[in-house]
């Protein structure tokens, strides 16, 4: 290199094994949300008229059950690096779904706007988009997450995870004690989540360092023995909903073997990464209490009760792929405004 050449830093490139694995998750959000969301759980007299369809009920959501704890160990095997710009970007986004939200129900469903609009816009409610909240929690605590990861030993990590989920399984799951793990829809269950990826990350032991095809038949046989376990359960009238919380350790250890598994192979694709850079977007326009309830899930219950079984599978199958993609595309909008208010912005901070 001359003297004064400038040294060009080469960008970095997104590891697009993981981002399918983004992909995923985002899309068994949308999966998870079209069964026993939108549709009733079966219980004991619809698994003996119709055990076929319970079945199948079950096992649909024995597969898609891992997609919030996929979503938030993902964070934790790179680690959030805390940046405002980032939550700025990540807070734009939620508030331009909201808007968009709010532009398809003026038009088809005006009803929908007469009460709390800015409290659902801002999600001030209860129920409004719960995974972003605790999501920005997690993000505002990571530097403190990372400062911890980065001073303790591989020992003191271990033991800080095995008491997290010792505690989170007995009081959490087992005896469902403790109201703020709410079967994993919390900060809480996040920030264990998260510790425990950047576990895996940093102290790889021999659980981590199996063949790629033995953690996907870990997955599958998880999958199997949920499915199984519920279709008996409910065959002789029990409840059995505590093996698709977030917190079960099954559930938890699915999701990691998946993890697992990609992060075993290595490719580059841009139009993976190009995708899973606005995946995001699915759960945002799927979530939206403004339009996920009336145009997602009384839509599906509705063919649900009304539709031939295959018919229901057909259309329910092209609303959840069409729901995914279209909400991709809307995002692509949001991240050209986006670019276009932060180059105003840096224009009119340079101007000055």
């Amino acid at each position: 290199m001359t003297e004064g050449q400038e040294i060009i830093k080469p960008k970095k490139v997104r590891d697009s094994n993981m981002e399918l694995l983004r992909l995923v998750a985002m899309f068994l959000v949308l999966v998870v949300h079209a069964n026993f969301r939108a549709l009733p759980v079966p219980g004991m007299t619809h698994v003996h008229n119709n055990p076929s369809s319970a079945f199948l009920m079950f096992m649909t959501e024995a597969f898609s059950i891992y997609a919030v704890n996929l979503f938030v160990l993902l964070s934790g095997w790179y680690g959030i690096r805390f940046k405002a710009k980032r939550l700025g970007e990540l807070i734009f986004q939620v508030l331009f779904f909201g808007l968009f939200a709010i532009g398809v129900c003026a038009i088809f469903a005006p009803e929908e706007l007469q009460t709390d609009v800015l409290s659902r816009l801002f999600i001030l409610g209860q129920n409004d988009y719960w995974f972003v909240k605790a999501y920005i929690a997690l993000y505002l605590l990571s530097p403190v997450l990372n400062a911890y990861i980065e001073k303790a030993s591989a020992r003191q990590f271990g033991w800080l995870l095995i008491g997290f989920f010792a505690f989170q399984f007995l009081f959490g799951w087992v005896y469902e004690s403790t109201r703020w793990l709410v079967a994993g829809y919390s900060l809480p269950s996040f920030i264990g989540l998260y510790l425990l990826a950047r576990y895996m990350r940093l102290h790889p032991i021999k659980l981590w360092k199996l063949n790629r095809w033995c953690d996907l038949a870990i997955y599958l046989a998880i999958v199997a023995f949920l499915t199984i376990t519920m279709f008996v359960i409910k065959q002789h009238g029990g409840r059995g909903g505590a093996l698709y919380f977030y917190i079960c350790p099954l559930v938890i250890l699915g999701a990691m073997h998946l993890l697992l598994f990609f992060s075993k192979f290595s490719f580059h694709s841009r139009v993976i990464n190009w995708l899973a850079l606005s995946a995001f977007g699915a759960y945002l326009t799927q979530s939206s209490s403004f339009i996920g309830g009336r145009f997602y899930d009384d839509i599906l219950l509705n063919w649900f009760n009304n539709e031939p079984r295959c018919e229901f599978i057909l259309y329910s199958s092209l609303l959840v792929i069409g729901v995914f993609f279209g909400s991709i595309l809307i995002d692509k909008v949001r991240i050209l405004l986006w670019n276009l208010m932060t180059t105003l912005w840096s224009r009119c901070s340079l101007a000055h």
